[in-house]
């Protein structure tokens, strides 16, 4: 993690507390660190005041590292203590997207991946059970086309895909979130009346396209397509796949909720590729 992209997407942000930060020493050379994000960012004091998060903990690469971090979380727990949380979250936020996106969890911060043993043993040590949990999925869109069956061809001639290019804002909150990443929004519309049915934002993630050498995007909201019947929500990430591979996206990432079948089913159709597993850790504060 470059420390150009810690400043952009944590520090920068205007509702970051320098405070919340936990710094870890040892005979006056860093250590580690924690960040404590004690309830719900910009939103009403009562809406998630009972929940604090505590999206990452890292250590250096010393013997004592199991060490420091326990001592992290054991610091974390004792402010939560002071407040009116009544649970703790490890290894994500309460509300997707805040602090690390794109840097952390691919496309959305949710939770703890499994292919992370370290924090996996760190939410064990600590009592931390398993709250929900989300299949990360990955798909390569060199040569992607629609599938074409009567269903879908039933769907293409009474919907159509719109697109747009950066769209407004829809809170001071996402602006603070999203003001260093490139978003496209597409809408699902009938084409009898122009009703949206249903919308998808997809977010450049710059971080992992750097990294990996080619154009990384996620699908950040795809929960929303739950309204829609799986015929839809089929046509609907097709066409949006399509047209991203058109604009030159060569891998999109996105997650699923672990009890939601039917999108389970239709990235599944799409040649999604599963690739890890995020779990949001919660232990109650007592």
């Amino acid at each position: 993690m470059a420390v150009t992209l810690l400043e952009a997407q944590v520090f920068a942000k205007p509702y970051f507390q320098p405070k919340n930060l936990l710094i870890a020493e040892i005979e006056g050379k860093l250590a580690g660190m924690a960040h404590l994000v004690p309830s719900g960012l910009m939103l009403p004091d009562d809406l998630h005041a009972e929940v604090a998060n505590l999206p990452i903990v890292l250590a250096a690469n010393i013997p004592q590292a199991a060490e420091v971090e326990d001592a992290l979380v054991h610091a974390a727990e004792a402010i939560v203590r002071e407040t009116s949380a009544t649970s703790i979250l490890l290894g994500g936020t309460t509300e997707p997207g805040p602090f690390y996106f794109g840097l952390a969890k691919g496309s959305c911060n949710r939770g703890t991946l499994v292919s992370d043993t370290r924090m996996i043993e760190l939410a064990a040590r600590h009592g931390f059970g398993q709250a929900r949990s989300w299949g990360v999925y990955s798909r390569a869109l060199r040569g992607f086309r629609p599938p074409v069956d009567r269903n879908q061809i039933t769907a293409r001639r009474s919907l159509n895909v719109m697109r747009e290019d950066d769209p407004p804002y829809t809170s001071y909150r996402d602006a603070c979130i999203y003001m260093h990443q490139h978003r496209t929004r597409y809408a699902l519309v009938q084409k009898q009346d122009s009703r949206e049915l249903a919308h998808l934002t997809v977010v450049q993630m710059e971080a992992f396209s750097h990294l990996r050498g080619v154009r990384m995007s996620g699908i950040v909201d795809l929960e929303t397509l739950s309204g829609c019947t799986q015929v839809q929500a089929q046509f609907f990430l097709a066409e949006t796949l399509r047209q991203m591979t058109e604009e030159g996206t060569a891998v999109v990432e996105t997650q699923v909720a672990s009890e939601n079948a039917i999108l389970t089913q239709v990235v599944d159709t799409l040649g999604f590729e599963a690739i890890d597993e995020l779990r949001l850790m919660s232990k109650p504060i007592v």
